[in-house]
């Protein structure tokens, strides 16, 4: 490796440069989605930069303890130029986000690994907690539906129980940027993506609720839609969708903060859960 590599903090003026990583891997998110992930973590996203080039990123997501309980915090966008890895860049990034993470006192540090970022991920100390899938469906074009209005996201004390932590603030700039269904407690999101539309997050009551919130929110929409799934594979199937991607549900920390899968039906990301 390089002894010019440094480590910093991201900025606004990286965008552009770090999406043109994600680009490149082929991933779905949008500068949008860079925008917000700034917003929400300033001091927790950073970039690698090899002579003032940005040769990778990553970004933490950090939710707060409530009433003195734990607190959980996400590392994604984990990217390294395909011309510069396997020079300990990587290493570095998550090594710094790591650092970050400990000075914040965080208990518990999730991330989703994709099957060539798992073993990596093994090797800093990340525990298997369980796999998922991304799943996929192609709506053709329609003229008889429109699509879904956005409505005002619910009381949030069921995601509460869903996620296992209070992630109300970042739903809520989540939401500025999707569109909306709630149904009582229960809600769902859609937004668009780089290559698809993203189907989550889903906090639901029950399977039924939980499919009245998806049609709502696919009425009127074309084209491929992903739906990053934590359990409810029958579910996803009876709707029409097939798996395309494996992931792994890894954690590290003083002590595993588990989510109610009987209550989430979709992630809103694998970079933030």
């Amino acid at each position: 490796m390089s002894p010019a590599t440094t480590i910093r903090l991201m900025t606004k003026d990286d965008l552009t440069s770090a999406d043109q990583l994600r680009n490149t891997a082929g991933w779905n998110q949008t500068l949008t989605d860079w925008n917000r992930l700034l917003r929400y973590q300033p001091d927790g996203c950073f970039v690698a930069t090899l002579d003032d080039r940005i040769v990778g990123t990553v970004t933490t997501t950090c939710y707060p303890a409530t009433d003195g309980g734990p607190t959980l915090a996400w590392i994604g966008m984990m990217l390294v130029d395909a011309d510069f890895r396997r020079q300990g860049i990587g290493t570095l990034l998550m090594t710094r986000a790591l650092e970050f993470l400990a000075t914040a006192e965080i208990d518990c540090i999730k991330l989703d690994a994709t099957p060539t970022g798992a073993p990596v991920y093994e090797r800093l100390g990340f525990k298997t907690e369980w796999a998922f899938h991304r799943w996929t469906k192609a709506l053709p074009p329609t003229d008889f539906n429109q699509p879904a209005s956005s409505q005002p996201l619910p009381s949030l004390e069921l995601d509460h129980a869903a996620f296992g932590m209070d992630r109300s603030r970042w739903l809520k700039m989540l939401a500025d940027d999707s569109t909306v269904v709630s149904r009582d407690n229960s809600f769902g999101m859609l937004r668009s993506g780089s290559t698809a539309s993203y189907l989550g997050p889903i906090t639901a009551t029950s399977d039924s609720v939980a499919i009245q919130i998806i049609n709502d929110l696919l009425s009127g929409v074309s084209g491929i839609v992903y739906w990053d799934i934590p359990a409810c594979e029958q579910l996803a199937r009876q709707l029409g969708f097939e798996p395309v991607r494996d992931l792994t549900r890894m954690w590290t920390g003083q002590r595993l903060i588990e989510p109610n899968l009987n209550l989430q039906f979709a992630l809103s990301d694998p970079g933030t859960g």
